[in-house]
């Protein structure tokens, strides 16, 4: 018995472990008819929410390769996206009107930055601390 288990423990070391960026992609009109090329690759599924807008998408990639999909916005429009996903990296082609997000990034690389402020200050003429009353807020870089 304790050579199975060592034969399985060593097996499950040396598989390899991807961890492949996840996306969402957003808009302002409904999406709905998804098609995957190879869905081997990726999957795409609709994100719903409490208000049922229907207009977020979450590509979830399988392994790495590339691959289309397609989407219908507004039961009207058909709308073509390209994905190329590496073990470091998932690449969605941008589309007028859509907002691509990588779940997995921090802020930063999003040309984003907390912009914190200073801790309360001791003023030594009143001998007592001054307070900041604003929170740390997401900005965008200039």
């Amino acid at each position: 018995m304790k050579k199975y288990l060592l034969t399985a423990l060593g097996l499950m070391i040396t598989i390899p472990v991807f961890a492949y960026e996840d996306c969402i992609i957003m808009t302002d009109g409904k999406l709905t008819d998804i098609k995957i090329q190879h869905n081997d690759i990726i999957d795409v599924c609709p994100l719903v929410t409490i208000m049922n807008d229907k207009n977020t998408l979450i590509v979830h990639p399988l392994k790495e390769g590339s691959t289309k999909f397609t989407v219908l916005k507004d039961e009207k429009e058909k709308i073509l996206f390209n994905v190329d996903v590496k073990d470091e990296y998932t690449k969605i082609s941008s589309v007028e009107g859509f907002d691509i997000l990588a779940v997995d990034s921090p802020p930063d690389t999003y040309e984003y930055y907390f912009d914190i402020d200073e801790p309360p200050v001791f003023d030594n003429s009143t001998d007592e601390y001054t307070d900041l009353d604003t929170p740390p807020v997401l900005r965008g870089a200039n």
